[in-house]
């Protein structure tokens, strides 16, 4: 598969405007500690480059405010979140219904029943292509967001 951008309009039909919603939205991705690991670099990269709405914020320190403003949270769980995933994702939960997406390196069946038990929408691994991440975000989008936004 090449290394290039996911572009949205070789979705379009003929004279029917796509939803265009990752293109449109705001993503809030939670990391820990605000490191950027290796995993998540391509799929940041690509992000940028189509020039998505994209605020990174420390998954311990986001404010209310923040979720409060998001279409879409990403939560970098690439690293163990030392126990605490139930926690995050339970505040999360707590201040916003937007849809809620773990990206994860692999955890145990249990971790992953926990996180999906707290609130988690999705939970999608590392190994996943970045174009196939970025298509179902927009899916998860376009069941959240208006039509046309």
């Amino acid at each position: 598969m090449p290394n290039s951008s996911f572009d949205l309009s070789k979705l379009t039909k003929k004279g029917t405007p796509v939803f265009s919603s990752v293109s449109t939205a705001h993503i809030v991705w939670l990391r820990q500690r605000n490191r950027m690991e290796s995993q998540g670099q391509e799929l940041y990269r690509q992000m940028q480059a189509q020039g998505i709405k994209l605020t990174i914020v420390d998954a311990f320190d986001v404010t209310a405010d923040e979720l409060l403003s998001a279409d879409l949270v990403l939560l970098d769980a690439f690293d163990s979140l030392d126990g605490s995933i139930e926690m995050v994702v339970g505040r999360i939960r707590f201040e916003s219904r937007v849809p809620l997406i773990m990206l994860t390196d692999g955890y145990s069946s249990e971790q992953l029943v926990t996180a999906l038990t707290a609130g988690a929408d999705a939970i999608w691994s590392q190994n996943t292509p970045v174009e196939l991440l970025l298509a179902r975000c927009s899916a998860l989008l376009r069941r959240w967001l208006p039509p046309h936004r």
